[in-house]
Formats: structure tokens, sequence, C-alpha cells
């Protein structure tokens, strides 16, 4: 290394010299300077380093083989691979994608490493340098290494498999990535009544909706959250729905108040104005003042606009000051009565 050292200038012999002074806060110095001159060349003085006594010193070593170790030095990830230190095995495994397929024997062994962190890194690795060891990561017990697995796969077969594993996690992770590739699958439909049913129904509205399958719908509408009902009214805005078997049912007695109103925000026809009127007759109180709110700025049914002095007695002040608002802006709009 000398000879080399000394072509690239003096600073950084100097540098490199002062890294065993005797005084420890020269050494500290001259690791400081090192990483100012940013030059490659110090690796393997700062690989002697990984076994000094002093913490410090360690962890900076640490560093410098993060910051300079590339394709060329397969023989230091080699070394550090079969080092006691679990966290310089991780950095190994870490490392290892830096030197392409070279890195597949390394990571062979890593990949039945002891440690958890260890073992799950060099997957994560392996993965990434050879994507046909994904089936063999698949059936890991390791639920971590199983989604991370996942996550490297377009095969659709195994990702509609991986919708019934175990773990919710890696469910999700199928899930996700058949999203990814935009993948739809009956397969999915399992996942609407679960936790994932957001990320499922995201997926497979679009082909309910074409399919027209109606009680799959209704299930969703029956209780949705804020997001899953964008969701629905996302895909329903264009859809004949209103003579779906179950879906108008499904989305009148909904324990979400807001889901019909949202529905009917950008429908014309008659028969949304009859759910509309139904709603304001006879819905809960959110449900009415939403109805009102949309109204707004359109055409209002006589069959409605005739009832607005009823609702601005209403009892409920949310009702009334919706109701009065309504009239009071019934002067400019067009209106069939």
């Amino acid at each position: 290394m000398g000879g080399h050292t000394l072509s690239l200038g003096p600073m950084l012999q100097h540098e490199l010299q002062r890294l065993k002074h005797k005084d420890v806060r020269q050494r500290r110095m001259a690791v400081r300077r090192l990483f100012e001159i940013d030059n490659p060349v110090a690796l393997a003085a700062f690989i002697e380093l990984l076994d000094d006594q002093d913490e410090w010193f360690a962890d900076k070593a640490i560093v410098a083989i993060r910051r300079w170790v590339d394709g060329s030095h397969r023989k230091v990830i080699v070394s550090l691979s079969v080092r006691n230190e679990n966290r310089l095995r991780l950095l190994a495994a870490e490392l290892s994608p830096r030197i392409g397929s070279e890195a597949l024997p390394i990571l062979s062994t890593l990949c039945t490493d002891a440690d958890d962190s260890v073992r799950r890194e060099a997957w994560r690795a392996r993965l990434k340098v050879d994507s046909g060891t994904i089936p063999v990561a698949i059936e890991s017990e390791d639920h971590i290494i199983r989604k991370m697995a996942i996550s490297h796969s377009g095969d659709t077969d195994i990702l509609e498999a991986m919708l019934s594993d175990s773990h919710i996690r890696v469910r999700e992770a199928a899930l996700d990535q058949m999203i990814v590739i935009g993948h739809s699958s009956p397969a999915v439909d399992q996942l609407l009544t679960g936790p994932l049913r957001l990320k499922a129904a995201t997926l497979r509205l679009p082909f309910l909706v074409e399919s027209e399958t109606a009680s799959t719908i209704s299930n969703l509408c029956a209780d949705p959250e804020p997001a899953l009902r964008k969701v629905i009214a996302k895909h329903l805005d264009d859809a004949e729905w209103f003579d779906w078997t179950g879906v108008f049912e499904a989305a009148r007695d909904s324990k979400d108040p807001l889901l019909l109103p949202r529905l009917l925000r950008s429908r014309k026809e008659a028969r949304a104005d009859e759910m509309r009127l139904n709603l304001l007759q006879q819905g809960s109180d959110i449900s009415r003042a939403r109805i009102l709110e949309h109204l707004h700025g359109r055409n209002i049914p006589s069959s409605i606009f005739d009832l607005l002095p009823s609702l601005v007695a209403d009892p409920n002040p949310l009702i009334s000051q919706a109701a009065s608002s309504l009239m009071a802006d019934s002067s400019v709009l067009e209106t069939d009565i």
C-alpha cells in the first residue's frame, strides 16, 4: 500500500501514518481528515481498525467500509461475512449486492445465519442479485423473508397463493404487489371482509362494477370507513347501480350515513331525486344535512323544493340552517317548479 499511497500525495500518506500514532487525539484527527479527503485507498487502513479496542475507531471503520467498498472488494466482503460480530456479518450482507453475482456463495451462507437480522439482510441482498431464488425464499418460516420475496415477484400464481398466507403482512405484500403489476383476481375477494379490505377493494372494484357483481358490492356498502366510501363512490359514479339487486338497499341501510348521499352527489337522474327525497324525509340528520349541502348550485326538483319549509322548521339546527341557506339560494337556481 505504501508505494501507491506515495503516488497519491503527501497529505494522504501523512494521515494514514497518523492512524498509528500513540496519541489517540492524533489518531482521531487522522480519521476525520481521511473522511474529508474521501479516497478509497484508505480502506485497507480502516479495515485494520475493526479490531481496535476503542469502539469509536471500530465504528468509524464500519462507516469507511460502507462508504468505499465497491465491486472490486470481494475479499473484503468475504472477510466480513465470517466475522464473529453480528454487525459485521450484517454489513457483509448489506454490501454484497455491490459485487453482483459473485456475492451468491457468500449470501448462500449468510442466509442460514443464526442471527435473525443477518439472515434477513442476506435474503434481501440475495433477492436483489438473483430473482430466481424467490420460490425458495417464499418457503421460509420467517414471514419477513416471505414478504421480501413477494415484493420481488411478478408471478401471478405465486401472488395469488400468498393471499392465503398465515401472516397478514405477507398477505398484504402479495396484495400490494398485485396492485403494482395491475393484476386482479377473484382470489382477492377473500380479503374484502378483513383488515385489508380497503386495498382489496381498490384493486377489485373496477372489475366488480364492470361485471355488476352486486352481492359483493353490497357487502362493501354495509359499513365502509371513509376511505372505503371514497373508493366505492369513485367506481360507482358512472355505473348504473340503481337497479342492481341489493346495492341501493345496502347503501340506504349502511352504517355509514354519508355513503348514499355521496353516491347520489353527481347523479342527475329522476331516480336519484327520488332517493334524495326519501333521505330528506326518513334519513338520519347527517344524511339529510349532506343531501342539502349537495343541492346547492343545482336545479332543485319541485318535490324537494316543496319540502324545504318543513326542513327550515326542523328542530336540528344543522338541518334548519342548511335548508334556510338552500331556500335563500333558490332565487338564483333554476328549479322545476
